[in-house]
């Protein structure tokens, strides 16, 4: 059986049938009104991508005299949303940090491009052309949108231009395993392709629900599973991005969990949504405000939470000092605790060792359904260049055991690696999976 692959529509087919849905006097549903209005407002961008002086396949250093790469050309699209101001949003990795960025209006009109500002963690960039007489799509609500709405998406899939295809919205607030970063996806079975990176998912009013992102595929192109970030979350990373020109992320500080059926039994907890707080990080805004470990959050600034994802994602596009108000639900009685978003730059930094540099470790400490505890070192962040990338690890990961010796927290773990051992033989628990790892010093 073939492997179902996450791919990243960069590169850039036409749509499948879908049936549509009819109007009040059952004709079907004419959307070509509508796209008349707003497709101005998707372009074409292609990117120009500079070689990577990769060595050669016995292992020896290319010779630049004798071999010289050619740049790559990839194609994505991108959403006009300021007409006065030429502002354009795309994913971040269709232009991923290149400097060569052309795009392409739908009368044909060609513009270079500048990077206004970019975030991987959301994976959504800003990009400014100097021109004149734009249109622009108006934002939609996402979070009013239902599974079973029509929807269309528009965009460039494999550089054919101006493509729309159609579906529905499939499910709401989908999280993939392969995909990093921030997510809360809509999915939609309007087929996306290679090429539909940065282009628009609309409604039937022509209002921007959502930015096509990513498919699922044993492929290289489309068979109903699409992702979009929702039109919500793009617009708040935008204005961070037009501001500030990155996304500075706050930090509450604690580590939750969703509460499983079986997790809200074996706990008597009596909330029909929220998280379980399994870890509060000491000297954190989540710690000044009083949170505590088995409380359950219910709303951060009247908003439901409904899984950690989602409590994830919000906190990762609000800035450092935004006020917070927490509904938490602590021995079946609800309390509102306040306090501000903290700085994460502000947080001691972690201790480095030869087989730690370059990852960024706290405490894990998580009740399973059973009401058992698991604790390890929980990996929070992984830099490209270190020997933990090498072995295959990943922001998310916990590490459990260290050459056969229980980690029960990040000084565990750091204990381990400072007694200089010729590798770390690690256990690492990856949501439903367990693995090894073997990092071994620079």
């Amino acid at each position: 059986m073939k492997k179902l692959l996450i791919t990243l529509l960069l590169l850039p087919l036409s749509a499948l049938a879908t049936s549509m849905p009819v109007n009040s006097n059952g004709k079907p549903l004419d959307l070509a009104p509508m796209l008349k209005r707003i497709t101005p407002a998707v372009v074409n961008i292609m990117v120009e991508k500079k070689p990577s002086l990769m060595p050669n396949d016995d292992g020896t250093p290319l010779d630049t005299n004798k071999q010289v790469p050619h740049p790559s050309i990839a194609v994505g699209s991108g959403i006009i949303i300021s007409a006065k101001n030429g502002l354009i949003v795309t994913n971040a990795h269709v232009v991923s940090h290149e400097k060569l960025m052309i795009v392409t209006l739908k009368d044909g009109r060609r513009y270079h491009a500048n990077l206004i500002g970019e975030d991987d963690g959301f994976d959504i960039a800003i990009l400014h052309i100097r021109a004149k007489n734009l249109k622009s799509i108006p934002f939609g609500d996402s979070d009013k949108l239902q599974v079973g709405n029509f929807v269309a998406a528009i965009g460039s899939p494999f550089g054919l231009t101006q493509t729309v295809t159609s579906g529905v919205i499939s499910a709401l607030n989908r999280s993939e395993p392969k995909i990093e970063g921030y997510q809360s996806f809509i999915q939609t079975d309007a087929p996306i392709n290679p090429g539909n990176s940065g282009g628009a998912l609309v409604n039937l009013k022509g209002q921007l629900i959502g930015m096509n992102t990513a498919i699922i595929t044993p492929t290289y192109g489309s068979i109903g599973i699409g992702f979009a970030i929702p039109s919500n979350m793009v617009k708040s990373v935008v204005t961070q991005l037009i501001k500030y020109g990155k996304v500075e992320r706050g930090m509450l500080g604690v580590i939750a969990q969703n509460i499983s059926p079986a997790l809200a039994n074996a706990l008597h907890l009596q909330a029909d949504h929220g998280v379980l707080v399994t870890k509060v990080v000491p000297g954190s805004a989540a710690s000044t405000a009083g949170v505590k470990v088995k409380d359950v959050i219910l709303e951060v600034n009247t908003k439901k939470i409904r899984n950690s994802v989602q409590l994830r994602n919000m906190l990762g596009i609000m800035r450092p000092g935004t006020p917070l108000k927490i509904l938490i639900s602590r021995k079946h009685k609800t309390e509102v605790l306040t306090t501000t978003v903290g700085d994460p730059k502000k947080m001691a930094k972690q201790k480095e060792t030869p087989f730690l540099a370059g990852m960024r470790l706290q405490d894990f400490d998580e009740v399973e359904a059973d009401g058992s505890e698991v604790k390890g070192a929980l990996i929070t962040g992984v830099s490209p260049d270190s020997q933990g990338m090498l072995a295959g690890l990943m922001p998310g990961d916990v590490i459990t055991t260290a050459n056969g010796k229980p980690v029960n927290s990040a000084k565990d773990l750091e204990a381990d690696a400072q007694q200089q051992p010729k590798q770390l033989l690690l256990s690492v628990t990856r949501g439903n999976s367990n693995l090894f790892a073997v990092i071994e010093p620079r």
